[in-house]
């Protein structure tokens, strides 16, 4: 199966200059994996589309991490399938530039601030 969502991502990062780790897993699901900003304990989001992922059948993304309050209500899940390229995008780089202003109030938990939701 080609993906093509990851790399259309991986894209809209680069030329954001957002910090991400990519990972090709050639031997575990035969996907690809983004970490944001990096992989380890201090990654915010992972992104991921593989053989397993949730929406890998229609060529979307999975992600762990950068929910909103609601999201996490509904599906009692900490992994949210079926997102665009151009959606988690959004989230990363609302949560990147709430990181980098100068307002000192980071958003923790993984958690995305969806207006308040």
């Amino acid at each position: 199966m080609k993906y093509t969502e990851i790399f259309k991502l991986k894209e809209m990062l680069e030329k954001a200059n957002i910090p991400f780790e990519f990972i090709e897993h050639k031997d575990f699901k035969n996907g690809f994996q983004i970490c944001y900003p990096d992989s380890g304990e201090k990654r915010v989001c992972s992104v991921i589309e593989h053989e397993y992922s949730y929406g890998s059948q229609k060529d979307l993304l999975e992600i762990f991490g950068l929910m909103t309050k609601k999201e996490l209500e509904e599906t009692h899940d900490t992994v949210l399938g079926y997102l665009t390229a151009e959606n988690v995008f959004e989230r990363i780089k609302k949560h990147y530039q709430k990181q980098n202003s100068n307002d000192n109030n980071p958003v923790k938990d993984c958690q995305y601030d969806d207006k308040g939701e």
